[in-house]
């Protein structure tokens, strides 16, 4: 539990979660671990983490800024820089969503719909937009920077294509959507809101969010690191290795192609589902506290067995003809871990 543990207090720290949100969290997390032992999965349900659990992560799911300031000015406007020269793009905004992908001109565009809370009228919005809101391209980085949570801006973002060194973004209240981009790293981070990406790829990815799902389509990676409080995590592609891991949510991975190697899963409140890469040899082991175990490959080894009521671990090994291999470790307190085959072998 030390792991869900860690993850709250970073949440309360950041400022995702109340003090007192976070201590009803941490107090759910000790009494899961206490009474796995003594109650039924109808209790737990009743009694357990997911009640904390979704009681606070419903006031986070349900806080809107748009409800705290009052009456706002809304306008559209964008901001082009052509033949700028940069490499790292840099995002931060307290309130609003973003968008990124590529197209086929060498110029950047930054198209924005913008509510200014507290003002008059158009023209002052404008005025508070300039004052309060960076946009420059400067020694080779992109940044774009809203640090005012009284001003609301949701971005589609425009990049040239190529190969970017670093894109980083960094949102407090907004969902990040990400298509069609390649950089050697990333880092992407909102504390309430969901992260979609499509057609991403590079060396190294970090995807962390305190309410909302992680979803991946058509990724390559090197390695990925996947981090949800409350939301499922699913990710589908060549990825080397996976690190991904929920309070409360499902983790379903699909591997494409041969690139995989390691696996990391693990989640309190839901069940996870793997399916693995092709002409790979298999080792691992599968654990859930309430649920089942389901190894669905043909002819895998059992190194050890365990079928307790309240723990089930399955060890195993696969497809020994293969000399490449794929090491996968998969949690879960209260769902089922699900092995699938690769769907070519």
């Amino acid at each position: 539990m030390n792991e869900e543990r860690m993850k709250i207090l970073r949440m309360i720290e950041e400022g995702t979660i109340s003090a007192e949100e976070g201590a009803n969290l941490l107090s759910a997390v000790d009494e899961s671990s206490k009474k796995d032992s003594a109650q039924t999965q109808q209790e737990k349900n009743r009694y357990g983490i997911r009640s904390f659990l979704g009681d606070a992560m419903e006031k986070i799911k349900n806080a809107d800024f748009d409800l705290s300031f009052g009456e706002y000015v809304e306008y559209h406007d964008e901001t082009i820089f052509y033949q700028e020269s940069f490499n790292d793009v840099d995002l931060s905004i307290s309130n609003g969503s973003v968008k990124i992908h590529t197209w086929g001109k060498d110029e950047v565009k930054a198209s924005y719909g913008v509510k200014v809370y507290q003002v008059e009228n158009e023209e002052e919005a404008k005025e508070r937009f300039q004052e309060e809101v960076q946009i420059a391209i400067k020694n080779g980085v992109f940044r774009l920077a809203s640090p005012s949570k009284k001003l609301k801006i949701n971005v589609e973002l425009f990049l040239p294509e190529k190969i970017y060194a670093f894109i980083k973004s960094q949102l407090t209240n907004g969902k990040l959507n990400i298509e069609n981009i390649e950089s050697d790293h990333f880092q992407l981070k909102t504390s309430n809101g969901p992260v979609y990406g499509e057609r991403v790829s590079g060396k190294t990815c970090k995807i962390q969010t305190g309410n909302g799902e992680i979803e991946l389509k058509g990724s390559r990676f090197d390695d990925c690191e996947a981090d949800t409080i409350n939301g499922a995590i699913k990710i589908t592609g060549d990825v080397g290795k996976i690190d991904a891991s929920a309070v409360s949510g499902a983790i379903t991975i699909d591997h494409k192609g041969k690139g995989a190697h390691t696996g990391f899963y693990k989640t309190t409140t839901g069940r996870i589902q793997v399916s693995l890469p092709s002409e790979k040899r298999i080792d691992g082991v599968l654990k859930t506290k309430i649920g089942y175990v389901s190894c669905e490959l043909e002819n895998y080894k059992i190194l050890k067995d365990k079928k307790d009521v309240i723990n089930k671990m399955l060890e195993f090994e696969a497809y020994e003809q293969f000399e490449e291999a794929y090491h996968i470790e998969a949690e879960t307190k209260t769902g089922s871990v699900t092995l699938q085959p690769p769907v070519k072998l």
